[in-house]
């Protein structure tokens, strides 16, 4: 059975984040590495996921298999910032002058390859923690209504999160859901 685990982003994982983040662009925004790591200074979270190397039982000893890579690889990330964050992002903006206790998240992306399995819930489960933990009481986001992203709308659903409101671009080609989720 394959093994995961989160952890505190690290700056050698910027890299693998820009990557993620590269395959699901439509629905996020670009990044280079450089606004990898501007993000990863303003977060008051940011984790990863990392998928553990495979271990083979020979002998009743757990050793790598001969040919696995022993290092971790990692397969999804979760960036959320707290309020009054020098940060650029109309949508949070937008989150920042209605609400005061919050973590609103800049992006969640998971490994398409892995979806369906609950990594995305492992990671959500991991920032309600640290919000209850932090004592702060709502968890912000938003999603793509146009284009339409429904996977996104479903799973934010089981977590409680509501539309407070929408924000279109200018030329309509772009409509996201404004959502907000009690984390106590």
């Amino acid at each position: 059975m394959t093994e995961f685990r989160i952890r505190n982003a690290k700056l050698n994982d910027f890299k693998f984040i820009k990557q993620l983040n590269d395959n699901f662009v439509q629905f996020t925004s670009p990044m280079d590495l450089a606004r990898v790591e501007h993000l990863h200074n303003r977060c008051a979270y940011h984790k990863v996921i990392e998928k553990l190397p495979k271990n083979d039982v020979h002998n009743g000893h757990d050793t790598l298999k001969e040919n696995a890579v022993s290092v971790p690889s990692i397969v999804g990330f979760l960036m959320a910032m707290a309020p009054k964050t020098e940060y650029d992002s109309e949508n949070y903006r937008w989150f920042d002058l209605r609400y005061k206790n919050f973590l609103y998240v800049d992006r969640i992306v998971i490994d398409q390859t892995l979806h369906g399995i609950g990594l995305g819930k492992m990671l959500y489960d991991d920032l309600f923690k640290f919000a209850r933990d932090q004592k702060i009481g709502h968890i912000c986001c938003e999603y793509n209504l146009i284009p339409a992203n429904p996977i996104s709308a479903d799973f934010h659903q089981s977590f409680g999160f509501h539309q407070v409101g929408r924000l279109s671009s200018e030329d309509h080609s772009k409509v996201v859901s404004m959502q907000l989720a009690n984390a106590m």
